[in-house]
């Protein structure tokens, strides 16, 4: 049996190996610069965060209104159909639109355990 050598000689391989070592070498200098640029990202990333909070609560107050006023009609409706529907139906839309309501508290009270302040603490710059 023959046995093989670690690199062999073979001029592809010893060409792919030398410019390999050499890409290395020449970008090693951009990779130690591309920390800062990291550090720049994740502080947009924190930046842009705050604002798909506010999109989130926003949405959940809007989709939790909207399911309650819904779960109360369906519940009206099955009172005066004389028994013929359930409100059950009625009550568990009242329940999703009420957790839903509760979305922009549930992120706050992370992003204060996260980030050390409210995130989602713009109710004023909202409108509402």
């Amino acid at each position: 049996m023959k046995t093989q050598k670690f690199i062999t000689d073979s001029p592809v391989r010893w060409t792919a190996a030398v410019l390999g070592v050499a890409a290395v070498w020449m970008f090693t200098p951009e990779i130690a610069q591309a920390a800062v640029a990291f550090g720049e990202i994740g502080r947009n990333v924190a930046d842009n965060a705050k604002g798909v909070a506010k999109g989130i609560t926003m949405a959940g107050f809007a989709g939790g209104a909207g399911m309650g006023v819904w779960g109360c009609v369906d519940m009206y409706k099955a009172a005066h159909s004389q028994g013929q529907q359930s409100p059950a139906r009625g009550l568990t839309k009242v329940v999703i639109g009420a957790l839903l309501l509760g979305v922009g508290e549930f992120l706050g009270s992370g992003s204060a355990t996260l980030f050390g302040s409210d995130q989602t603490s713009g109710m004023g710059e909202l409108g509402l």
